[in-house]
Protein backbone atom coordinates (compact mmCIF):
# COMPACT_ATOMS: atom_id res chain seq x y z
CA UNK A 1 0.00 0.00 0.00
CA UNK A 2 1.22 3.20 -1.07
CA UNK A 3 1.33 6.18 1.68
CA UNK A 4 -1.47 8.56 1.96
CA UNK A 5 -1.28 12.24 1.14
CA UNK A 6 -3.57 13.85 3.29
CA UNK A 7 -3.65 16.98 1.28
CA UNK A 8 -5.95 15.52 -1.00
CA UNK A 9 -8.74 14.74 1.66
CA UNK A 10 -11.40 17.46 2.85
CA UNK A 11 -11.07 19.47 5.70
CA UNK A 12 -13.35 21.43 7.79
CA UNK A 13 -12.57 25.37 7.44
CA UNK A 14 -13.30 25.57 11.52
CA UNK A 15 -16.35 28.24 10.58
CA UNK A 16 -19.20 27.63 13.58
CA UNK A 17 -22.02 29.81 11.48
CA UNK A 18 -24.78 30.04 14.24
CA UNK A 19 -24.37 26.48 15.87
CA UNK A 20 -23.70 28.17 18.89
CA UNK A 21 -26.91 30.72 19.63
CA UNK A 22 -28.83 28.41 17.45
CA UNK A 23 -28.33 25.40 19.51
CA UNK A 24 -28.17 27.61 22.95
CA UNK A 25 -31.80 28.69 22.11
CA UNK A 26 -32.99 26.20 20.52
CA UNK A 27 -31.62 22.78 21.20
CA UNK A 28 -31.08 23.10 24.53
CA UNK A 29 -34.87 23.82 25.65
CA UNK A 30 -35.73 20.90 23.57
CA UNK A 31 -33.12 18.85 25.37
CA UNK A 32 -34.75 19.68 28.79
CA UNK A 33 -38.41 19.05 26.83
CA UNK A 34 -37.04 15.68 26.68
CA UNK A 35 -35.47 15.33 29.84
CA UNK A 36 -39.20 16.05 31.44
CA UNK A 37 -40.31 13.03 29.19
CA UNK A 38 -37.43 10.93 30.12
CA UNK A 39 -37.93 11.53 33.47
CA UNK A 40 -41.94 10.57 33.28
CA UNK A 41 -41.35 7.48 31.78
CA UNK A 42 -38.69 6.50 34.60
CA UNK A 43 -40.85 7.62 37.85
CA UNK A 44 -44.48 6.24 36.25
CA UNK A 45 -43.35 3.19 34.36
CA UNK A 46 -40.53 1.78 37.06
CA UNK A 47 -39.82 -1.15 34.81
CA UNK A 48 -36.26 -2.52 35.52
CA UNK A 49 -33.88 -3.80 32.96
CA UNK A 50 -34.09 -3.75 29.06
CA UNK A 51 -36.41 -0.96 29.29
CA UNK A 52 -35.11 1.04 31.13
CA UNK A 53 -32.08 0.78 28.63
CA UNK A 54 -34.48 1.60 25.66
CA UNK A 55 -36.07 4.96 27.24
CA UNK A 56 -32.24 5.99 28.26
CA UNK A 57 -31.56 5.05 24.26
CA UNK A 58 -34.34 6.68 23.13
CA UNK A 59 -33.83 9.96 24.94
CA UNK A 60 -30.20 10.43 23.96
CA UNK A 61 -30.56 9.44 20.14
CA UNK A 62 -33.62 12.09 20.14
CA UNK A 63 -31.90 14.91 21.66
CA UNK A 64 -29.02 13.85 19.92
CA UNK A 65 -30.52 13.55 16.83
CA UNK A 66 -32.37 17.57 17.24
CA UNK A 67 -28.61 19.06 17.72
CA UNK A 68 -26.87 17.17 14.91
CA UNK A 69 -29.84 18.27 12.34
CA UNK A 70 -29.54 22.03 14.45
CA UNK A 71 -25.13 21.67 13.91
CA UNK A 72 -26.10 20.67 9.84
CA UNK A 73 -29.13 23.70 9.33
CA UNK A 74 -26.38 26.07 11.09
CA UNK A 75 -23.97 25.27 8.74
CA UNK A 76 -21.26 24.45 11.26
CA UNK A 77 -17.69 23.16 9.82
CA UNK A 78 -16.31 23.22 13.30
CA UNK A 79 -16.08 19.46 14.54
CA UNK A 80 -14.60 20.86 18.37
CA UNK A 81 -17.62 23.26 19.35
CA UNK A 82 -19.33 21.12 18.41
CA UNK A 83 -17.82 18.10 20.69
CA UNK A 84 -18.56 21.23 23.42
CA UNK A 85 -21.65 22.17 22.48
CA UNK A 86 -22.53 18.13 22.67
CA UNK A 87 -21.67 18.08 26.08
CA UNK A 88 -23.10 21.13 27.65
CA UNK A 89 -26.53 20.09 26.20
CA UNK A 90 -25.55 16.82 27.70
CA UNK A 91 -24.75 18.47 31.48
CA UNK A 92 -27.99 20.32 31.02
CA UNK A 93 -29.66 16.98 30.35
CA UNK A 94 -28.61 15.41 33.30
CA UNK A 95 -29.73 18.28 35.35
CA UNK A 96 -32.83 18.70 34.01
CA UNK A 97 -33.59 15.16 34.16
CA UNK A 98 -33.21 15.56 37.94
CA UNK A 99 -34.76 18.42 38.47
CA UNK A 100 -37.99 17.21 36.74
CA UNK A 101 -37.37 13.44 38.40
CA UNK A 102 -37.70 14.55 42.19
CA UNK A 103 -40.57 16.68 41.10
CA UNK A 104 -42.35 13.83 39.81
CA UNK A 105 -40.87 11.64 42.65
CA UNK A 106 -42.51 13.64 45.35
CA UNK A 107 -46.16 14.02 43.66
CA UNK A 108 -44.82 17.57 42.00
CA UNK A 109 -44.82 19.27 45.45
CA UNK A 110 -42.20 21.06 44.65
CA UNK A 111 -42.27 22.75 40.73
CA UNK A 112 -39.55 22.29 38.57
CA UNK A 113 -39.66 26.00 37.38
CA UNK A 114 -38.87 27.15 41.07
CA UNK A 115 -36.48 23.94 42.45
CA UNK A 116 -34.47 23.92 39.09
CA UNK A 117 -32.77 27.79 40.21
CA UNK A 118 -31.50 25.67 43.31
CA UNK A 119 -28.73 23.89 42.11
CA UNK A 120 -27.44 22.76 46.10
CA UNK A 121 -31.35 21.79 46.56
CA UNK A 122 -31.22 19.12 43.97
CA UNK A 123 -27.73 17.95 45.23
CA UNK A 124 -29.12 17.59 48.27
CA UNK A 125 -32.14 15.79 47.27
CA UNK A 126 -30.62 13.14 44.93
CA UNK A 127 -27.91 12.47 47.21
CA UNK A 128 -30.54 11.70 49.90
CA UNK A 129 -32.17 9.53 47.10
CA UNK A 130 -29.36 7.71 46.09
CA UNK A 131 -28.63 6.95 49.57
CA UNK A 132 -31.47 5.76 50.39
CA UNK A 133 -32.40 4.48 46.96
CA UNK A 134 -36.26 4.35 45.77
CA UNK A 135 -36.55 1.72 43.75
CA UNK A 136 -34.03 -1.13 44.97
CA UNK A 137 -30.88 -0.36 45.19
CA UNK A 138 -29.19 2.31 47.36
CA UNK A 139 -25.53 3.75 48.47
CA UNK A 140 -22.88 2.83 46.19
CA UNK A 141 -24.51 1.15 44.26
CA UNK A 142 -27.20 3.49 43.34
CA UNK A 143 -24.46 5.97 42.44
CA UNK A 144 -23.00 3.91 40.43
CA UNK A 145 -25.92 3.68 38.02
CA UNK A 146 -26.67 7.58 38.13
CA UNK A 147 -22.97 8.15 37.19
CA UNK A 148 -23.06 5.46 34.17
CA UNK A 149 -26.74 6.98 33.60
CA UNK A 150 -25.19 10.83 33.33
CA UNK A 151 -22.04 9.54 31.26
CA UNK A 152 -24.41 8.07 28.72
CA UNK A 153 -26.54 11.42 28.66
CA UNK A 154 -23.29 13.58 28.47
CA UNK A 155 -21.50 11.18 26.27
CA UNK A 156 -23.64 10.05 23.62
CA UNK A 157 -25.44 13.83 23.06
CA UNK A 158 -21.43 15.32 22.63
CA UNK A 159 -20.59 12.27 20.17
CA UNK A 160 -23.81 12.81 18.01
CA UNK A 161 -23.05 16.66 17.85
CA UNK A 162 -19.68 16.22 16.98
CA UNK A 163 -19.81 13.08 14.40
CA UNK A 164 -23.05 15.19 12.90
CA UNK A 165 -20.76 16.51 10.12
CA UNK A 166 -17.72 13.97 10.32
CA UNK A 167 -18.89 12.57 6.79
CA UNK A 168 -20.06 15.83 5.52
CA UNK A 169 -18.55 17.96 2.81
CA UNK A 170 -19.01 21.96 2.27
CA UNK A 171 -18.78 24.11 -0.82
CA UNK A 172 -17.70 27.28 0.83
CA UNK A 173 -17.82 28.93 -2.13
CA UNK A 174 -21.35 28.51 -2.12
CA UNK A 175 -22.04 28.15 1.31
CA UNK A 176 -23.40 25.13 1.09
CA UNK A 177 -23.30 21.27 1.98
CA UNK A 178 -22.79 18.84 -0.68
CA UNK A 179 -25.43 16.09 -1.37
CA UNK A 180 -25.09 12.60 -2.64
CA UNK A 181 -24.93 12.89 -6.74
CA UNK A 182 -23.54 9.08 -7.63
CA UNK A 183 -22.89 6.29 -5.72
CA UNK A 184 -20.22 3.58 -7.76
CA UNK A 185 -20.29 -0.24 -6.16
CA UNK A 186 -16.53 -2.09 -6.26
CA UNK A 187 -14.76 -5.26 -6.07
CA UNK A 188 -11.69 -4.86 -3.66
CA UNK A 189 -9.03 -6.98 -4.77
CA UNK A 190 -7.95 -9.44 -2.27
CA UNK A 191 -4.93 -7.63 -1.07
CA UNK A 192 -7.99 -4.78 -0.04
CA UNK A 193 -9.70 -7.61 1.77
CA UNK A 194 -8.34 -7.73 5.16
CA UNK A 195 -6.66 -4.69 4.97
CA UNK A 196 -7.77 -2.35 7.93
CA UNK A 197 -9.90 0.44 6.50
CA UNK A 198 -7.80 3.30 8.24
CA UNK A 199 -5.07 1.71 6.20
CA UNK A 200 -6.63 1.70 2.66
CA UNK A 201 -5.58 4.22 -0.10
CA UNK A 202 -8.31 5.94 -1.83
CA UNK A 203 -6.90 6.47 -4.86
CA UNK A 204 -6.06 2.68 -5.42
CA UNK A 205 -9.49 1.98 -4.46
CA UNK A 206 -11.34 4.31 -7.67
CA UNK A 207 -8.89 1.90 -10.00
CA UNK A 208 -10.85 -1.02 -8.71
CA UNK A 209 -13.47 -3.28 -10.97
CA UNK A 210 -17.04 -2.48 -10.68
CA UNK A 211 -19.28 -5.03 -8.40
CA UNK A 212 -22.84 -6.11 -8.32
CA UNK A 213 -25.17 -4.86 -5.35
CA UNK A 214 -25.64 -8.10 -4.57
CA UNK A 215 -21.78 -9.01 -3.74
CA UNK A 216 -19.92 -9.12 -0.58
CA UNK A 217 -17.69 -8.14 0.51
CA UNK A 218 -17.53 -4.87 -1.72
CA UNK A 219 -16.82 -1.16 -1.29
CA UNK A 220 -19.16 1.48 -1.66
CA UNK A 221 -17.84 4.95 -3.36
CA UNK A 222 -20.69 7.71 -2.45
CA UNK A 223 -19.89 10.96 -4.94
CA UNK A 224 -20.88 13.90 -3.39
CA UNK A 225 -21.55 17.36 -4.94
CA UNK A 226 -22.20 21.33 -4.28
CA UNK A 227 -25.55 21.53 -5.89
CA UNK A 228 -24.46 25.33 -6.72
CA UNK A 229 -21.58 25.33 -8.70
CA UNK A 230 -21.34 21.74 -9.45
CA UNK A 231 -17.88 21.63 -9.56
CA UNK A 232 -17.06 21.02 -5.82
CA UNK A 233 -17.26 17.65 -5.45
CA UNK A 234 -15.71 14.54 -2.92
CA UNK A 235 -15.47 11.04 -2.35
CA UNK A 236 -16.28 9.16 1.17
CA UNK A 237 -16.28 5.24 1.02
CA UNK A 238 -17.47 2.70 3.18
CA UNK A 239 -16.82 -1.33 3.25
CA UNK A 240 -19.82 -3.82 3.12
CA UNK A 241 -19.36 -7.08 4.26
CA UNK A 242 -21.50 -9.87 5.73
CA UNK A 243 -21.81 -11.10 8.96
CA UNK A 244 -23.58 -14.03 11.11
CA UNK A 245 -25.63 -12.56 14.03
CA UNK A 246 -28.26 -14.91 15.54
CA UNK A 247 -27.81 -17.57 12.71
CA UNK A 248 -28.25 -15.14 10.01
CA UNK A 249 -26.64 -13.03 7.49
CA UNK A 250 -26.74 -9.36 7.81
CA UNK A 251 -24.58 -6.68 6.14
CA UNK A 252 -21.85 -4.87 8.38
CA UNK A 253 -20.70 -1.30 6.89
CA UNK A 254 -17.62 -0.07 8.12
CA UNK A 255 -16.70 3.84 6.88
CA UNK A 256 -13.37 3.79 5.77
CA UNK A 257 -12.03 7.10 7.37
CA UNK A 258 -11.02 9.97 4.94
CA UNK A 259 -13.23 11.83 2.29
CA UNK A 260 -10.90 12.10 -0.81
CA UNK A 261 -11.55 15.55 -3.11
CA UNK A 262 -12.42 15.44 -6.67
CA UNK A 263 -12.71 18.44 -7.70
CA UNK A 264 -12.62 21.81 -5.56
CA UNK A 265 -13.63 25.51 -6.72
CA UNK A 266 -10.63 28.50 -6.74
Amino acid sequence: MSERNDDLFYKHSGQMGLSVPVILVIGLPVIVLLSAIYSALVVYCPVVGYVNILFLGGYVYAGGFVLATLARQTKCRNPGILLLLGAAAGVVGVYAAWVFFISMLFGNVLPPMEFAFSPFKVFDTASTINANGWWGPSGIAQWALVSIEAAIIVGGLAMFTYLSIDREVFCEECNTWCEPFETMHLRPADEFINTPADQLNHLELLSLEEAETTEYPRLVAEVLQCSGCQMTQAIRFKKLTQVMEEGELNEHSEDIPGILMQKKTH
